[in-house]
C-alpha cells in the first residue's frame, strides 16, 4: 500500500494533467453538437470494426464443424441421388405398352450410401502414394470401398484401424479402374504412369475410337463405384503400348493438392456380388 502512495505522489502532476485533458474532452463534447456527433460516428465505426472481428474470428472457429455439415449433407444428396437415378431407370426400361400401374411409386433403396471423412495426412513421396483419412472399422469402413470427392475419384481403401483408414489414390502405379469416354460404350482402364499428381492415363480403348479435349472420363464395370462416376477430363493422348489401341492422358477431376474431405462409397450388395463370383474360382 505504502508503494502505491509513493507512486501517486511522484507522479501526482501526470495524474492530474491527464484527469484535466479527460474533464476538458468531457466539457467539449458534452456542450458541442458537432464534436458530439464527430464522436458518436467514430465511437460507432470503432465498434463496428470490433464487432466484425470478433464474428470472422467465431466464423473461423466453427469453419471446421460447418464444412462436417456440409460433407455429410454432400453424402446424403449423392445417396438420393442415385435412388433417383435408379428410378428413372426403371421407369424407362417399362415398355410404353405395359401399364404403369403396376410400377411402384416408391423410390428404390439406394445400393451406395456415403461414409463422410476427413483427409489427416497425404503422401506425395515418388510413386509410393497414400492417403490416410479419419474413419476407420468402428465408422463402418472396410478394405475395397471406394473413395470419391466433390469433383471426383480419389482412390480405394487399403487398410483399416478402427479409427483411420489408408487410401491407395488413382495416382498410385497399384490403382486401375475400368472407365470409358462419356459418349461412348466402348470402355478401358485407367492408371498411372507416376509422371503427373494432376494426371493419369486412359489406356486400352480401341484404335477407332474418337476423342475430343475435354471429354469426360467415367467409371464403367466396377464393383466398388457407382457406374458414371467422373474420373477426369481427356488432356491429350499418348503414348501407347499397343498399336490396336489408343491411350488417352487425362486431367484429373481430384485435386489432390488441396484435398481435404471425402466420402467413402459403402456398397450395400458388395459382399453378395463378391461371394458370388468367388464361386467360379473354387
Amino acid at each position: 500500500m505504502r508503494n502505491l502512495f509513493n507512486f501517486i505522489i511522484r507522479n501526482s502532476h501526470w495524474l492530474l494533467a491527464a484527469l484535466l485533458v479527460a474533464f476538458s474532452f468531457y466539457l467539449v463534447f458534452t456542450h458541442n453538437s458537432y464534436q458530439r456527433s464527430v464522436y458518436l460516428t467514430s465511437a460507432n465505426q470503432v465498434t463496428g470494426w470490433f464487432y466484425s472481428l470478433s464474428r470472422d474470428v467465431t466464423s473461423f472457429f466453427h469453419l471446421k464443424k460447418n464444412n462436417q455439415l456440409l460433407l455429410e449433407r454432400s453424402a446424403e444428396l449423392e445417396k438420393q441421388i442415385l435412388a433417383l437415378k435408379d428410378r428413372i431407370n426403371i421407369l424407362t426400361a417399362v415398355d410404353s405398352s405395359e401399364v404403369n400401374a403396376f410400377v411402384s411409386d416408391s423410390v428404390p433403396m439406394p445400393q451406395f450410401g456415403y461414409i463422410p471423412a476427413e483427409v489427416v495426412n497425404l503422401s506425395f513421396s515418388g510413386v509410393n502414394n497414400f492417403i490416410t483419412i479419419s474413419k476407420g472399422s468402428q465408422h463402418g469402413i472396410k478394405p475395397d470401398m471406394g473413395v470419391i470427392s466433390t469433383g471426383g475419384v480419389v482412390g480405394v481403401v487399403s487398410v483399416v484401424s478402427p479409427n483411420f483408414s489408408v487410401v491407395i489414390p488413382v495416382i498410385n502405379p497399384k490403382f486401375r479402374l475400368s472407365a470409358r469416354l462419356k459418349n461412348s460404350e466402348n470402355y478401358g482402364s485407367v492408371s498411372w504412369d507416376g509422371t503427373s499428381i494432376g494426371e493419369a492415363q486412359l489406356q486400352e480403348l480401341p484404335k477407332h475410337e474418337d476423342f475430343h479435349k475435354g471429354d469426360t472420363v467415367m467409371t464403367s464395370f466396377s464393383r466398388i463405384f457407382p457406374r458414371n462416376t467422373i474420373i477426369g477430363f481427356v488432356s491429350s493422348e499418348g503414348q501407347s503400348k499397343d498399336d490396336n489401341f489408343n491411350t488417352f492422358n487425362i486431367q484429373l477431376a481430384t485435386n489432390f493438392y488441396t484435398l481435404q474431405d471425402v466420402l467413402v462409397i459403402d456398397d450395400t450388395y458388395y459382399e453378395e456380388q463378391k461371394q458370388l463370383e468367388e464361386t467360379l474360382q473354387e
